[in-house]
C-alpha cells in the first residue's frame, strides 16, 4: 500500500527553516510544474505563499527576485530592464499557463538536466541567496552546485549589464526536457572596435563554461575573420576535450553546440 504523503503550506520563511531543523527529510515545493508526485518525499512544504519569497527589488545595477516569483511575473516586470536575451529565455519555457505557475527558483533548483535559465543566469554572473536555520550565504552562480540539504534558495540577483550582442538559443523538444535539451547564451560587449567582454555558456546534461576561453577572446579586433572563427572553434573543441565536458556521449549535442558557437561568432564578422 502506498504511504500517505504530507504537504505543508507555509506562510513564513521561518516556518520552513524550523521544519528543516526539526525534520530529517522535508522537500520544498513551489510551482511543481516539473514534479512527479511519485518522487515526493513523505513530508513536503509549499513556499508559494511566503511573502519574503515573492518580492521584487529593483536597483540601479540589478534586480533581485524572490525564489517563488513566477516566470510570467518576471517577464511582465522585467521587460525593458532585464537583458533582452533573458526575456527570450523566459519566453521559451513552456506556454503562458505554465509560466504563470513555474517559478525562477524551481527552474534553478530542478534536479537532473540543467533547466532553461541555467545558461543565461551563469552568463550574467547572477548571485544566489541561500539560507539555512542559522546562516545566510550569497554565492556566485558559477559556484552553484545545488541546494545543500536543509537549505533553501531565497533570492536571485540578476545584474542589469548592457551587451552589444545578445543571443539565446534553446535546443531539443519543444515544451519538454530530454537528453537532447540544452540552452545556449552568448553575450558580447564591444569597445573601440574590439571585444571588451564576452560570455559563452551551454548547459543541459553537461555545461560548457570556460572563463579561460573567454579571456583568450577578449581584446580581439572586429570584425572577426573566418580564419579566426575556425581557430576559436578548434580552441573550444580543445577545451571540452581536455575537461571531458561532452565525452562524445551525444554527438548530436556536441555538433549543435559547435554550430551555435559558429553562428554566434559570425554575428561579429
Amino acid at each position: 500500500m502506498q504511504k500517505n504523503k504530507t504537504v505543508l503550506i507555509s506562510k513564513k520563511l521561518a516556518d520552513v527553516l524550523f521544519h528543516f531543523k526539526n525534520t530529517n527529510e522535508v522537500q520544498v515545493l513551489a510551482g511543481c510544474t516539473g514534479t512527479d508526485i511519485k518522487e515526493l518525499k513523505d513530508k513536503s512544504v509549499s513556499i508559494r505563499a511566503i511573502p519574503e519569497l515573492l518580492t521584487i527589488d529593483r536597483h540601479e545595477r540589478y534586480i533581485e527576485y524572490g525564489a517563488a516569483v513566477t516566470l510570467s511575473k518576471i517577464i511582465s516586470t522585467g521587460a525593458g530592464r532585464l537583458p533582452d536575451f533573458f526575456i527570450d529565455a523566459l519566453m521559451s519555457i513552456g506556454n503562458e499557463p505554465v509560466r504563470n505557475i513555474a517559478t525562477i527558483g524551481g527552474n534553478i533548483c530542478a534536479k537532473g538536466i540543467k533547466h532553461t535559465l541555467w545558461a543565461p543566469l551563469l552568463a550574467l554572473n547572477a548571485r544566489l541567496e541561500i539560507k539555512d536555520y542559522s546562516d545566510t550565504k550569497i554565492i556566485q552562480f558559477s559556484k552553484f552546485e545545488g541546494i545543500p540539504e536543509k537549505n533553501i534558495l531565497t533570492k536571485i540577483r540578476i545584474p542589469l549589464e548592457e551587451w552589444d550582442v545578445q543571443i539565446f538559443r534553446r535546443i531539443g523538444p519543444k515544451n519538454t526536457l530530454s537528453a537532447l535539451s540544452a540552452s545556449f547564451a552568448f553575450l558580447v560587449e564591444t569597445q573601440r572596435g574590439m571585444i571588451a567582454n564576452i560570455r559563452i555558456v551551454f548547459a543541459g546534461e553537461t555545461v560548457f563554461y570556460s572563463p579561460e576561453f573567454e579571456n583568450k577572446i577578449i581584446g580581439m579586433r572586429l570584425p572577426l575573420s573566418e580564419k579566426t572563427i575556425d581557430s576559436l572553434l578548434d580552441e573550444a573543441k580543445n577545451v571540452y576535450k581536455a575537461e571531458k565536458i561532452f565525452e562524445d556521449k551525444n554527438p548530436i549535442i556536441k555538433a549543435q553546440f559547435l554550430n551555435l558557437l559558429r553562428n554566434s561568432f559570425e554575428q561579429l564578422t
